[in-house]
């Protein structure tokens, strides 16, 4: 068998765009009487390298402090609609009748029956295909629920994947919570979802690129840098400052892995944030041209989560003028843990 091609990709935002300004405005509200300089943190937003984001409710929403099940019933009535339009535009009826398997991946809410059930009907993917809904992968998920999907089409000849990739972080947001991390979390996360199809390329739906070699590394002593503090009202956003120092020791080899010490030409980089670019230059001495497409993603959306890297590789498989070349795509998330993807792009 050939590679598992990229046959279909789309991306969807949230329906509530917002400035970064205005998201600073209305956070130094909601954070008033906070233990500490909630003026003086707010720097966080001018320097996250962030513009605009885009969220499930309009920012007035969240100052109303909705609770847990307000938060639960609207990510059950978004996300099915964000995933619904992102499937329909990156694959065509036909296509979506030659699903086997869907891959689902969120970390940001929970849905049972899973998402990918109040989608099948309603676009044409046969009741027969399997399910593999992956929650907990965090900012890593939307690599590794490539990489899963990539060994799923691998399996057999007319294996055909969907992958879904939903994250709705904004409602998860604590209201009530006046930490620190919290307020830094205001600054960085947005909402997007994204869909994919690989399976076999033919005549009318040709390969995008091809997925190569998937590295997946969980990083020893590191279980305390990112994930969830699952409490009463929510779930608590755990992400250390270590991150970025995290990435810088770990993406060179993780990217020399996967790459078999090849040079990419192509580079999909997870956005986490400008000081995880910053890593992302340095361990790999990259320069502004090679980061310019995750930091345009990040600039245009902030991080949102799994569904990131999945919108720049949208954007660096739109660009006009694109050489021919391998790629690599890399993601980190909670374990800590690293996925690392080699994709090989026809020229743009």
């Amino acid at each position: 068998m050939n590679e598992p091609a990229i046959l279909g990709l789309a991306t969807t935002e949230g329906p509530f765009p917002a400035a970064q300004a205005d998201v600073r405005a209305q956070t130094l509200s909601m954070f008033e009487g906070a233990d500490f300089d909630a003026i003086e943190l707010s720097s966080v937003f001018e320097n996250a390298a962030i513009a605009r984001r885009t969220f499930a409710w309009p920012l007035e929403r969240f100052a109303e402090r909705p609770g847990v099940a307000e938060r639960a019933a609207r990510f059950s009535e978004l996300a099915p609609v964000m995933l619904a339009d992102a499937a329909r535009r990156a694959a065509d009826e036909s296509l979506r009748g030659r699903i086997t398997h869907v891959v689902t991946v969120c970390s940001s809410g929970i849905a049972t029956p899973t998402l990918e059930c109040l989608l099948a009907g309603d676009l044409g993917i046969p009741a027969s295909a399997r399910r593999v809904p992956v929650f907990g992968l965090g900012c890593a998920g939307g690599a590794a629920g490539l990489a899963i999907a990539r060994d799923l089409a691998s399996s057999s000849e007319d294996a055909c994947v969907l992958l879904l990739v939903i994250e709705l972080t904004s409602l998860t947001l604590i209201t009530d919570d006046a930490s620190r991390r919290n307020f830094v979390a205001c600054a960085l996360f947005g909402d997007g979802a994204a869909a994919a199809v690989i399976g076999e390329p033919t005549g009318d739906h040709p390969a995008l690129a091809t997925i190569g070699k998937c590295v997946t590394k969980l990083i020893p002593n590191t279980l305390e840098l990112m994930g969830w503090d699952v409490e009463a009202n929510g779930w608590r956003v755990v992400f250390s400052p270590r991150i970025p120092a995290v990435v810088k020791r770990e993406v060179g080899a993780l990217v020399a892995e996967a790459m078999d010490g090849e040079r990419p030409t192509h580079f999909v980089l997870h956005p986490g944030g400008a000081k995880v670019l910053d890593a992302y230059r340095h361990s790999l001495e990259l320069v502004d041209g090679d980061l310019a497409v995750s930091a345009a993603v990040l600039r245009d959306h902030g991080n949102m989560s799994a569904a990131t890297v999945l919108f720049v590789l949208d954007r660096v498989l739109r660009e006009k003028g694109r050489p021919a070349g391998k790629g690599v795509m890399t993601a980190f998330g909670p374990g800590f843990s690293a996925e690392a993807i080699c994709l090989s792009f026809p020229a743009g």
